[in-house]
């Protein structure tokens, strides 16, 4: 074969006397339409669509929704405005205006943080680059906006409700319940441990440096046996 294709135009037949009155064509469709029609009423519970809003499908616990800001155990936010989640963001959504903590242990603490969610992708960029595990995904899906204000959602939307469900569960984060991972501590309750140049000396003091609960070693003015021990070193921005 020469591997030529014929492509010549050819002239299509000529329509019927009943094709050119498109009436019988219009009811063949609408048999069909009133044929679906009747089956779906008959076996509504083989539909191959749900019927929202009664009904909602039950996606992953990795389903990535909207956004929620976590909270520690006093009820502040997590986030320490490192801007990780900001730089991390293809699509340039998240703001992030920082401000100075009342307390020491935290240092930094958002003034401004918001998500523009029109102009977010839902990768999960910013879940994965929180280091302190201060951002989460749900399984929220239902944002309808009338206006662009409308779409930015500030610490007053996305903080998580202390004692309240979250709105069609959890979604992606970085740690989940039963994979043997553990989220990052509280700062205000870590123990502080000195540098591998600082170990030596506080050996000699009797510092216990495998200190796993309660205040840090270096948090205390008091050990066990009554001994004084080394305050710690006093924050930059800590007032005298």
């Amino acid at each position: 074969m020469s591997g030529i294709v014929d492509v010549s135009i050819k002239q299509p037949r000529k329509l019927t006397f009943a094709e050119r009155l498109y009436l019988p064509e219009i009811v063949k469709g609408m048999g069909v339409t009133i044929r679906h029609l009747l089956r779906n009423i008959v076996s509504i519970r083989n539909l191959p669509t749900i019927l929202y809003p009664e009904k909602r499908r039950d996606y992953s616990d990795r389903f990535r929704g909207k956004h929620i800001l976590t909270t520690r155990d006093d009820g502040t936010l997590k986030c320490v405005a490192c801007y990780m989640c900001a730089e991390a963001c293809p699509a340039e959504c998240i703001t992030i205006v920082a401000g100075e903590h009342p307390k020491i242990a935290y240092e930094k603490y958002p003034v401004v943080f918001d998500i523009d969610m029109l102009r977010c992708v839902f990768c999960g960029f910013c879940v994965d680059a929180c280091p302190k595990d201060a951002l989460w995904m749900t399984r929220n899906y239902e944002m309808a906006f009338f206006n662009r204000e409308e779409a930015i959602f500030g610490i007053d939307k996305l903080i998580a409700k202390p004692g309240l469900p979250v709105k069609d569960g959890m979604g992606y984060r970085p740690y989940y319940p039963g994979d043997g991972t553990r989220p990052p501590g509280d700062a205000s309750s870590s123990p502080v441990i000195p540098g591998d140049g600082e170990r030596e000396k506080w050996r000699e003091k009797g510092i216990d440096l495998h200190h796993t609960e309660g205040p840090g070693p270096l948090n205390r003015s008091l050990d066990g046996s009554g001994r004084e021990q080394a305050a710690a070193p006093q924050h930059p921005m800590a007032k005298s």
